[in-house]
């Protein structure tokens, strides 16, 4: 019996050794795109993150960091038509990270939805 209770404390403790809290201060301050839409990215620098399109920018967006892994942006202005409007939020949860690239499930806040509408998982990767 000990020798089984002293088992699963090695495995207990060995799987606690081996899991890894995600590393999310690499995302502070980015260049990321989309490598289903590679022409589509954004930078995230400090409090701000800008959208563009082939280089040209298209949203401007208040950044609030509420944990290490979890941030929230605000549309602050937008140089093209589209859905989302000025003072519109999306909340940002990282999932996991591998290497350069990150997945991020986003809810959608506005007007209309004020209580989200949640994104299916998105993977981005850090622009070299």
């Amino acid at each position: 019996m000990k020798k089984k209770i002293v088992l699963i404390l090695f495995l207990v403790v060995g799987a606690i050794g081996y899991s890894q809290a995600l590393d999310c201060a690499k995302l502070k301050n980015i260049k990321a795109y989309n490598p289903d839409y590679p022409k589509k990215t954004f930078v995230i620098k400090g409090n701000t993150q800008e959208s563009y399109d082939n280089g040209v920018l298209q949203m401007s967006w208040s950044v609030k960091w509420v944990t290490d892994c979890q941030y929230e942006v605000t549309c602050t202005k937008k140089s093209v038509e589209s859905q989302i409007e000025v003072g519109d939020r999306i909340a940002v949860d990282v999932m996991s990270i591998d290497g350069d690239c990150f997945t991020i499930k986003r809810t959608f806040h506005c007007k209309n939805i004020p209580d989200g509408d949640v994104d299916p998982e998105s993977t981005f990767c850090i622009a070299k």
